[in-house]
């Protein structure tokens, strides 16, 4: 990404457990579709951060055929430029790609910013 491009912010909750089953038992979503999801993220986009929470992980919460669901949640965060392409990109990703993956009916994406980044490296002498 060169400097002069205007960057957001995508937050992608995704939740850690598959949705109940039905006796009401919640699975773990395996770990490697977590990691396969940022290495093809990373690629993409050069790098990107997995929030995954051992203590206290957050809770989502929305309404889903007249009742509240709830997720125990981990996050995928990127600073992408803010193009067109780069969000129809993400939004076809979320289709043919996050639905199936984590077996759910939505997938949410929220664009935040402009932001400004910087790059801070050590300093040869």
């Amino acid at each position: 990404m060169g400097s002069s491009s205007r960057l957001v912010t995508v937050l992608i909750p995704l939740p850690l457990t598959y949705d109940p089953d039905a006796t009401g038992a919640r699975r773990p979503i395996e770990a490697s579709k977590f990691d396969q999801t940022m290495e093809e993220i990373a690629q993409r986009f050069g790098g990107g951060v997995l929030w995954r929470f051992r203590n206290d992980p957050p809770n989502g919460y929305w309404w889903n055929k007249g009742h509240l669901s709830k997720d125990v949640l981990a996050a995928i965060e990127v600073d992408v430029p803010d193009t067109v392409e780069t969000r129809s990109w993400l939004e076809s990703f979320a289709r043919t790609v996050l639905l199936q993956r984590f077996c759910q009916e939505a997938i949410y994406l929220k664009f935040v910013g402009p932001i400004e980044t910087v790059v801070v490296t050590t300093v040869k002498t």
